[in-house]
């Protein structure tokens, strides 16, 4: 199942992304997921990576640490966790986790 990016908008909206950053947040989860929300990417050596913005395993032992909430990876797929989760890493780090950042 892929998101259209209409549904994406809304998603992220619903997950309190700020207007202004609606059009990166797009960008990177299209990089990173094509928009799919059951990716996953085992091969990750950082314990895999999940869903829409492809969170990897190193927030499940540092999570809570870092933002405040350990990463679920059974949740990741769920859309709106994912995007909420992304948004408190964005919130912490800026775009600077995610490898494709460079295409915002």
């Amino acid at each position: 199942m892929v998101l259209a990016e209409p549904r994406l908008r809304e998603v992220l909206r619903a997950a309190g992304w700020p207007r202004s950053e609606l059009d990166n947040a797009v960008t990177i989860a299209f990089h990173e997921s094509r928009w799919n929300p059951r990716a996953i990417n085992s091969d990750d050596p950082s314990g895999g990576s999940y869903g829409l913005f492809q969170i990897n395993g190193w927030w499940k032992y540092f999570g809570e640490d870092e933002v405040g909430e350990r990463f679920d990876p059974v949740l990741a797929v769920r859309p709106l966790y994912n995007a909420r989760y992304a948004l408190r890493i964005w919130r912490k780090s800026g775009w600077k986790p995610w490898s494709t950042k460079r295409f915002i």
